[in-house]
């Protein structure tokens, strides 16, 4: 008798056998029982869930011989001739059709033509149509009147591993049941039984290994334990699996992120090395270490004991361990460069080098400047500091940042600033800051200037017209002239609590601002240097002004400050050497 193998003699041959599917085979139990059989069902999943073993049990269970009142049962017999027939798949009135090799128009115009037949023996002729996505776009629309209006001893199965693929109007004329993958200890838990029945010694270990290698598929743990079973001798040993799968262990995985965790490059390269010459791939090698670097994030996230961390009980303790020697965010970055150089190794000749410049990468991390050390220095030197080693801004040195509390609404009775709401005092490494009119009106230019220090180089650039026309408690009078009244009303309408930020920000207080337009022609704010002698201009034709307005810088600057070009005019060349010398 020829051999069968596992994931055939073993296949769930009712809905109470079905593993990790439990939620699609409680609705489809209670839609027999209450008679709501619909007329077609799409099951939607990867490879290896269980699409076809549940279609095969619904149909056994429509088409039961000995159901009890010759109507569809939950628990079919699977002793009657139509039970076996179906779970062969050899049926006559369960047609099973491979969608890839069957995908024209000419086989579903075959299907329509035989749907208006009666069963032979059954209740329902049952269609099941596997990788459905594979059929024509002419298929789907020839299917779609049968599909949408069956006769009534017909059902639908579709199966598909890409439903994304398949037509609106097929998918809104089916129910549609999405298989989850199988957890990995429920695949354990299954292979555990099997094994017991096979009379077949194997290691705990090893079984939670192939049913991790199975990556949710029950059919890829059945296979991987078929080949172990037939390469032993009637025992399975981790030694085994890591044998067949070619991945290394965890106490050799260990080694390579023990020596990363010790800032080692050498002794991680030289454990790397060692790895490969024990046969291991360099993609299961570096797939292993970003497997580790994963689990160790977890137990850090979730601890120890979550269910996302699929190791078995032996292995939590040392891991756990081990992710005690790292940050979270060193984690991270483990895994995440872990799985780039994995996306680059595929179709290399050769990647060994790459490999090895991520373990250099993660065991000397410290020696790479990270993102936020690198603002901390870009933001150091934009406050006229010092960077210390690795980037580090000294202390006192970086720019301060002032919490700000927004300013409180009107007739409300305002909380006096405390050491516990906000600092009082100004600015770390920007004394001197007084918030008096004069004082205010004497060095606005500083203050326009310590913006932008602070980032904030355009509220500065919207400040700089202004002219400080007094002080009223924590309001700020600013008045603008007419030629900057676009400016201000920029400020007022969509720039005000980002000014009032940054300012509260730069004095340690609320600040509320004013804006007054002060109806001058022209002048020069608080502080600004003496106004140039004035300049011959000639106005240009529309088409060079609208040339100009175009252009894109200016269109840059323009929706930067929310204005509009208000004039355009040509210099001539002495009065351009004169504005150059003003700077």
């Amino acid at each position: 008798m020829a051999y069968l193998v596992l994931a055939r003699k073993y296949r769930s041959a009712t809905f109470e056998e079905v593993v990790g599917q439990e939620h699609i085979a409680t609705t489809l139990v209670n839609a027999i029982k209450t008679g709501r059989i619909a007329h077609a069902f799409l099951f939607a999943g990867t490879r290896g869930v269980g699409k076809t073993t549940v279609a095969r049990i619904l149909a056994k269970a429509l088409n039961c011989l000995n159901a009890p009142g010759d109507t569809p049962t939950p628990t079919p017999c699977n002793t009657c001739d139509a039970c076996i027939a179906i779970a062969r798949g050899d049926d006559v009135d369960v047609v099973e059709i491979d969608g890839a090799s069957n995908r024209g128009i000419d086989e579903i115009r075959e299907l329509r033509s035989n749907a208006i037949y009666r069963p032979s023996r059954c209740r329902y002729k049952v269609y099941y149509i596997d990788e459905v996505h594979m059929l024509t776009k002419e298929a789907f629309n020839a299917l779609l009147k049968t599909l949408e209006e069956p006769p009534g001893h017909v059902k639908f199965i579709f199966a598909t591993t890409e439903a994304d693929r398949l037509p609106a109007t097929i998918l809104s004329r089916c129910q549609r049941f999405d298989f989850r993958n199988i957890p990995t200890r429920d695949i354990a838990e299954h292979l555990t039984k099997i094994c017991q029945a096979e009379k077949v010694t194997v290691d705990k270990a090893a079984i939670f290994r192939i049913a991790r290698a199975a990556a949710g598929s029950m059919r890829d743990g059945l296979s991987l334990l078929d080949q172990l079973l037939a390469a032993g001798s009637g025992t399975v040993g981790e030694e085994d699996v890591i044998r067949v799968l070619g991945t290394p262990g965890e106490e050799r995985t260990a080694e390579i992120v023990g020596a990363i965790a010790g800032g080692d490059p050498a002794a991680a390269l030289g454990a790397l090395d060692r790895l490969l010459t024990s046969g291991v791939t360099l993609e299961s090698a570096i797939a292993a270490i970003g497997e580790m670097f994963r689990y160790m994030m977890l137990i850090q996230s979730c601890g120890a004991d979550s269910d996302l961390v699929e190791l078995p009980e032996s292995q939590r303790g040392p891991v756990a361990e081990l992710a005690g020697r790292f940050t979270l965010p060193a984690l991270v970055g483990g895994v995440t460069l872990c799985q780039q150089t994995l996306r680059n190794l595929r179709g290399l000749s050769s990647g060994r080098g790459l490999a090895e410049a991520a373990l250099v990468r993660l065991a000397a991390a410290d020696k790479f400047v990270d993102v936020a050390s690198l603002t901390a220095r870009l933001e150091a030197l934009a406050a006229g500091g010092r960077t210390g080693p690795a980037g580090q801004a000294p202390a006192g040195r970086g720019p301060s940042r002032t919490p700000y509390r927004p300013p409180e609404p009107p007739g409300q009775k305002k909380k006096d600033l405390t050491p516990a709401d906000g600092p009082a005092e100004p600015p770390a490494g920007r004394t001197g800051l007084q918030w008096e009119g004069e004082y205010l009106q004497g060095h606005w230019h500083q203050i326009l200037d310590e913006l932008a220090r602070r980032r904030h180089g355009h509220l500065a650039g919207l400040l700089g017209p202004a002219k400080v026309l007094g002080v009223e408690g924590d309001t700020l009078r600013l008045g603008f002239d007419e030629p900057h009244e676009p400016l201000r009303r920029r400020c007022s309408e969509g720039m005000a609590p980002q000014i009032a930020a940054a300012l509260g920000g730069l004095f340690g207080r609320c600040v509320q601002c004013e804006y007054v337009p002060t109806g001058e022609s022209g002048g020069a704010s608080a502080g600004a240097p003496a106004a140039r002698k004035p300049v011959r201009t000639v106005t240009l034709p529309t088409a060079e002004r609208a040339k100009i307005a175009n252009d894109p810088a200016v269109k840059v600057v323009t929706d930067l400050f929310g204005g509009a070009l208000a004039e355009v005019r040509r210099v001539g060349p002495e009065e351009r050497d004169d504005m150059a010398a003003d700077g």
